[in-house]
């Protein structure tokens, strides 16, 4: 018997290191803050002069990190209170206080069975007394509080630079640096290097990865299952078979579908229109618009439901006019089960008339997944 695809998809999973305070490192994917002071002895030769601390204008190159943002891996080998190998997803959610001038930043790490391991907030603001840009943050970490702070030392427009501290509830405590660099707004590469470590079971240098969270994936989940290409076969009404193919991409940023459907009869090839489904942040919802090549246009809303046996589908109502200008809708169910996607129809009008479930059924498909 077949089985149906889960209908939550994952994003990739990584191999990161979550051991001793998980704060530090979660903290860190979007910003630290807090002044590293030095003592000189007058004695020792002069030292050379440090280079400048970005000033106000590198807050203007946080404005990037504002949104949500999500990652999921597998915890290293870290201390008997969260052992190795254990999934986790973490979320942070970044936003302007004061726009050019402070940040707010919250975040909390979720192991796989929903227990929340780590939470707490911070604030990225620009300090006039210090001159830099600093963060102080805090929270706990399986129970215990920890708190800390860093400052931005080093900012160039692609990457950022900081270095800070970091204190738990236990009394121990680490510095650190971590450098931020990113290829785009919606991915950040996140090295974290200890440079001294009081206490047992410190933090080890990692590598972590934050994606801006999709908003699209979210309240599509089957989104990234649907795309490829899809192949089917039906009978029109002058009883030759349609090779029909409906290609189905995904649109800048994984933020939408593209689709295009299009039918062979002896040898001839048709398109027989382009589909774009989008989310509409005004309303929150998914929306669809069809542009047939025959001059059917229809605009509707896409939403993901469940069946008494508790699988998903996906329901499909729309309406607009075709070529004659008659009215048309319907409601669609869209169901995707291994590689086969089928479409049928719950209900359909044309030009204020219902049809019938043999009539619906002349405009059902099936299609298989094409495998390259």
């Amino acid at each position: 018997m077949r089985q149906r695809r889960q209908s939550t998809v994952r994003s990739d999973r990584r191999i990161i290191g979550t051991g001793w305070i998980a704060g530090v490192m979660l903290t860190l994917g979007l910003g630290i803050s807090g002044a590293a002071v030095a003592q000189v002895d007058s004695a020792l030769p002069e030292l050379p002069e440090l280079p400048a601390l970005p000033g106000l204008e590198a807050m203007e190159g946080l404005d990037r990190f504002i949104g949500k943002w999500e990652m999921e891996g597998i915890t290293d080998e870290g201390r008997a209170a969260l052992p190795g190998g254990v999934e986790f997803t973490a979320e942070q959610s970044v936003w302007w206080i004061e726009p050019g001038r402070s940040l707010a930043v919250e975040w909390n790490v979720m192991l796989g069975d929903g227990v929340e391991v780590s939470s707490g907030r911070g604030r990225i603001t620009w300090d006039e007394a210090a001159g830099a840009v600093l963060n102080i943050y805090s929270g706990r970490d399986r129970g215990r509080p920890f708190t800390g702070s860093a400052t931005l030392i080093g900012f160039d427009g692609a990457a950022l630079d900081w270095r800070g501290h970091e204190t738990s509830g236990t009394g121990a405590s680490v510095n650190y640096e971590v450098t931020y660099q990113s290829a785009d707004r919606d991915s950040w590469v996140v090295d974290f290097i200890p440079t001294c470590i009081d206490g047992s079971g410190g933090p080890q240098p990692g590598r972590f990865i934050w994606s801006r969270t999709n908003p699209f994936i979210e309240r599509l989940e089957i989104a990234p299952e649907l795309i490829g290409v899809w192949d089917g076969t039906w009978q029109d009404t002058m009883g030759r078979t349609v090779l029909s193919t409906l290609e189905i991409a995904a649109g800048p940023g994984e933020r939408s579908l593209r689709l295009r459907s299009t039918d062979e009869v002896d040898g001839v090839v048709r398109v027989v229109g382009d589909e774009i489904i989008w989310l509409d942040a005004g309303p929150d919802r998914i929306r669809t618009r069809f542009l047939g090549a025959d001059g059917l246009v229809t605009g509707g809303v896409m939403t993901l439901e469940s069946s008494l046996d508790g699988q998903s589908y996906l329901r499909s109502a729309w309406s607009g006019i075709d070529e004659s200008g008659r009215p048309r809708s319907g409601v669609a169910k869209i169901d995707l089960v291994d590689d086969r996607l089928s479409i049928e129809y719950e209900a359909f009008e044309i030009d204020g008339r219902s049809l019938d479930l043999a009539e619906r059924a002349a405009y059902a498909r099936e299609y298989d997944r094409r495998i390259r």
